[in-house]
């Protein structure tokens, strides 16, 4: 199910989209509509990374004391 929603739009950007649309042979609606659910998806996929990062954090990284040494150094 679909739903309408009103947006307010500069002429100008209002104009851009047109021809965005246009060039890629859809609607005004479906372009904005494509663009907010591409958006929404990268969202939802960030989200669960971010909370991984965060729980990453709180665990504490090793550290070697000392310098390194050349070899470590160079390690590839």
């Amino acid at each position: 199910m679909t739903t309408n929603i009103t947006l307010r739009l500069d002429e100008k950007t209002l104009r851009r989209i047109r021809h965005l649309a246009v060039d890629q042979q859809t609607s005004v609606s479906a372009w904005v509509g494509n663009l907010v659910t591409r958006a929404v998806a990268e969202l939802d996929s960030f989200e669960p990374a971010r909370r991984r990062a965060l729980r990453a954090m709180k665990q504490p990284v090793p550290v070697r004391e000392g310098p390194l040494g050349r070899e470590e150094a160079h390690e590839r």
